[in-house]
């Protein structure tokens, strides 16, 4: 018996073009992304498939369009028809994943990440994001010891794969002594700030009122927020952890290991490229990911 899950990448796999295949084909995909331009009021579709690189790479559009392009994806996967079993999403993907399971409308979900695109931008020069691989979390930990206030754990991503992210100039010292380790391997990565992280703390107050807002419904399946790691169909839950997660950290490992002490055989990247299929190979084989 085939157990599904379902999972929605995050902020950096966007390109200029993706998705346009889907628009092509898929009629109901068609639909959602010219309702999002309705919704927005802003001309997203021109944007992501005749717009610039550095149009998509600004957080307040790369975020509202990576939702719409995996919605559209959703809508491949649904022509597939096959069922699925529990979703999660990674950061900015959780909202997708929250609108596949049925908790927020598609009208909800876009306004949300519309808004925390624009909230989390405010603090662009202030700071830095840092992938370290090959370095266990306890080296890590012992790095950011005093700097509890600037430089933070953003992602645990796999057993192999640690995001650091905080103040440019304090978190860039720590990359510096990180990458001095022995087959480490740190990179920055092309985003505009300093996610998941303390210098999210106003962005955090926006959205935490505008989540409050909405009315989140029950899931159709099981939902794993970033924060907890772990499955939940409670919407009280759910709504809590979105708030939480704009400053709190991801907790990818633990939610692909969740998906398979869960009985989920297969999984599926809702979304464009490879990135969490790939990401997953550092996990675990088992469950399969395959990218649609």
């Amino acid at each position: 018996m085939k157990n599904i899950g379902l999972l929605f990448p995050g902020q950096g796999i966007q390109y200029i073009g993706m998705g346009y295949e889907l628009y092509k084909e898929i009629k109901s995909a068609k639909k959602l992304m010219d309702y999002s331009n309705d919704i927005l009021g802003l001309d997203l579709k021109s944007m992501i498939f005749n717009g610039t690189e550095e149009d998509l790479r600004a957080t307040e559009i790369a975020q509202p369009a990576i939702f719409v392009i995996s919605a559209m994806y959703f809508e491949k996967f649904k022509q597939m028809g096959e069922g699925f079993h529990m979703v999660a999403g990674h950061s900015l993907g959780e909202y997708t994943s929250l609108y596949a399971a049925g908790v927020l409308s598609f009208e909800d979900g876009l306004r949300l990440v519309r808004k925390r695109g624009l909230s989390m931008c405010k603090n662009n020069d202030r700071g830095a994001m840092f992938a370290v691989i090959g370095v266990n979390i306890e080296e890590i930990s012992k790095h950011l010891l005093g700097l509890e206030d600037k430089v933070v754990i953003a992602n645990i991503n796999s057993k192999i794969q640690t995001v650091i992210s905080g103040d440019i100039d304090e978190v860039t010292k720590v990359a510096l002594k990180l990458s001095q380790i022995e087959n480490s391997d740190v990179r920055q990565l092309k985003v505009s700030s300093a996610f998941h992280s303390p210098l999210m703390m106003d962005a955090k107050t926006i959205m935490e009122e505008e989540i409050e807002k909405v009315v989140f419904h029950e899931p159709i399946v099981e939902v794993i927020p970033n924060v907890l790691g772990y499955g939940t169909k409670d919407p009280i839950i759910i709504k809590n952890a979105l708030t939480q997660q704009i400053t709190g950290h991801v907790k990818w490992l633990d939610t692909i290991l969740y998906m398979k002490e869960n009985q989920i055989n297969q999984l599926y990247e809702v979304g464009p490229g490879e990135v969490l299929k790939k990401l997953n190979q550092t996990i675990t084989f088992r469950p399969k990911c395959s990218s649609l």
